[in-house]
């Protein structure tokens, strides 16, 4: 009896040992299952000569994989939204593909950090018989003003987003139309530029200067940043990231965008830096948010995986992979339409 008991006792830890294997087999399993499925729809990071995803799917399913970059062709002669956004002055410039965009968590963003701006295009496309989100290809952010390029020929963008008490007069074949209040929005075939301070015709000789031969080579991912990083200095950023901005002159940011957002982070060391101490830095940052992530965290940890700190002996160089909707948070990108201001 005592050895049937004892068998009886042996089979049973043997079953739970067997249960145990099993349940942390599925464990493993399923969180294999859900890093998989992170990694799935992080977009490839920003390359030159990448080309840009237009018309995608439903966010719902995984951003295809671009083929094999072509090689490069030689850059347009004229691109004035190009122009307009890589033009002398201030280094804060953006450039956004909209349709890129489209069906991903950060165009909702945008559009809550950005509501007036957005309504009125929506509200512009709506009367002149053009979708926004069909019809809009680019849109540049420099100071002072933005521009917006698509299929507009034909179209009287500007009047009517002007509306009918503003002043028209022409300029280098662009029709410029000044609102009461100095507010000016100009047009040429295809580009529709508005001025905050009431001065268009420097935006439109900026948009009509010349573009740099290898634009291409500077300007790629879905959305384009460069800034001297002003903005971002006098917000609430403290920590590794502060001392990291304080030992940049300027940053470019280039992303591509499905359900994640793989970044690429190009920095200018201020003068007398040496950008060996700033990527340690920047491991050592990377390093910290990774062990701070629950064990569960399987999405983030996927994420965290991918970030990297390239060895370029002039700048600093990041890849990173961020939910889209962390995005604004962060990288402490300014959220006006939230926020109540920059």
């Amino acid at each position: 009896m005592k050895r049937r008991r004892d068998f009886r006792l042996l089979a049973a830890a043997a079953l739970l040992l067997v249960a145990a294997a099993a349940y942390l087999a599925l464990s493993n399993r399923r969180a294999e299952q859900r890093r998989e499925a992170v990694l799935e729809r992080v977009p490839e990071f920003p390359a030159p000569n990448q080309p840009a995803a237009h018309r995608r799917p439903a966010r719902d399913s995984p951003r295809p994989r671009p083929p094999p970059p072509k090689p490069p062709a030689p850059a347009p002669r004229q691109d004035p939204i190009l122009s307009f956004a890589l033009g002398s002055g201030s280094g804060n410039v953006g450039l956004v593909h909209v349709n890129a965009l489209l069906n991903t968590p950060l165009f909702d963003r945008l559009r809550q950090c950005m509501p007036q701006d957005f309504a009125g295009m929506d509200n512009v496309g709506r009367e002149l018989g053009f979708d926004f989100s069909r019809d809009v290809d680019r849109i540049a952010f420099v100071p002072g003003g933005m521009a917006m390029s698509g299929f507009f020929e034909g179209k009287p963008v500007a009047q009517s987003m002007a509306g009918p008490e503003a002043r028209r007069d022409d300029y280098r074949g662009a029709a410029v139309y000044t609102r009461p209040g100095a507010e000016c929005i100009a047009q040429l075939p295809n580009l529709v530029i508005t001025a905050q301070d009431g001065d268009c015709r420097a935006l439109v000789d900026r948009a009509l200067a010349p573009t740099p031969p290898a634009a291409d080579e500077d300007v790629y991912g879905d959305v384009f940043l460069r800034t001297d990083l002003e903005p971002f200095r006098n917000g609430q950023t403290s920590g590794q990231m502060r001392a990291l901005l304080d030992g940049l002159s300027g940053l470019t940011v280039r992303a591509n965008v499905w359900d994640s957002v793989a970044l690429t982070l190009s920095g200018t060391p201020q003068a007398g830096r040496d950008v060996r101490d700033l990527a340690q830095m920047a491991r050592g940052a990377i390093a910290l948010v990774k062990n701070q992530l629950d064990d569960d965290a399987v999405e983030y940890r996927a994420l965290a995986d991918l970030a990297s700190v390239g060895d370029n002996p002039d700048k600093l160089e990041i890849n990173l992979a961020l939910p889209a909707q962390d995005l604004f948070d962060k990288l402490h990108f300014p959220c006006p339409g939230r926020d109540g201001g920059m």
